[in-house]
């Protein structure tokens, strides 16, 4: 059994997947009376058995660990190449979402400090059923996609989001790359039902292809332009200006943006 969580911030998801009185608790909560919510769930269940999985250490993803901190976390390895300065300004966004909220005492928040960190593709048989995680870089260094295999289900973290245009932080290469890993692991797992760290899930193995399409369309259409446009001899602020103007319908997207800004750092590299 599964039950979903959507927070004010973005729509993020939490995920409770259960059976009995053991269940995994995924990206657990944003806000204090979302993550009480999810609390009271748990014990209306008597769901006491409780693995926290977490896709990826944005601060939203991972607010509501603090609060479950006594049961046993796991994450991908790639966590731990995350430096000092990056898991400090992970902390800090979180600490900047809760005091937007008029939520002043932030000081316990604090990044994840008892992880226990899985090897890429590593299966683990922990109640009530067994998950594989896998990296997926592009987003950020450390986005994973979490796998239950008996259930057919795919936790994509921030990926497959239902909406315009992905939102690609760290690498558009690396965030490519794994889009073409993800469409490999929906069909290994026979993946049917999807759902993202934000809105919607997917409710079929049609409409997670069509989602892994969309953002490989756009992507490809936002790396082809850009390298067309350095090759004219623009410079940086040029560029920027004139990917804006190709995309129109995205220009105003702080997702596009960022995009933008990635792919141009990456082109300068």
């Amino acid at each position: 059994m599964q039950q979903r969580f959507s927070s004010q911030f973005l729509g993020m998801n939490s995920i409770v997947i259960y059976r009995g009185n053991a269940g995994y608790l995924i990206d657990p909560g944003v806000f204090p009376s979302e993550i009480e919510r999810i609390d009271r769930f748990l014990q209306r269940q008597k769901i006491d058995n409780i693995t926290l999985l977490l896709t990826h250490t944005h601060g939203d993803h991972i607010s509501g660990w603090y609060f479950f901190r006594h049961f046993p976390a796991f994450g991908h390895e790639s966590i731990a190449q995350k430096s000092k300065t990056v898991r400090e300004n992970d902390v800090k966004y979180l600490q900047s979402m809760w005091r937007k909220r008029g939520i002043e005492n932030t000081d316990y928040l604090i990044f994840p400090d008892n992880l226990q960190f899985v090897a890429d593709g590593e299966v683990l048989a922990i109640p009530p059923f067994s998950f594989v995680i896998y990296q997926v870089p592009g987003h950020s260094i450390d986005m994973s996609v979490i796998i239950i295999p008996e259930q057919h289900l795919m936790f994509s973290g921030d990926m497959l989001i239902d909406v315009p245009a992905p939102f690609v932080l760290h690498s558009v290469k690396k965030y490519r790359e794994s889009l073409k890993r993800i469409a490999a692991l929906v069909k290994q797992y026979d993946v049917r039902y999807l759902v993202p760290g934000h809105r919607e899930p997917a409710h079929s193995r049609q409409e997670i292809v069509k989602r892994i399409e969309k953002e490989q369309s756009y992507l490809q259409e936002l790396v082809g332009k850009g390298i067309r446009l350095a090759e004219k001899g623009l410079d940086r602020d040029g560029l920027k200006h004139a990917l804006y103007e190709t995309f129109p319908q995205y220009a105003r997207l702080h997702s596009h943006q960022v995009n933008v800004q990635t792919l141009l750092r990456e082109l300068n590299e």
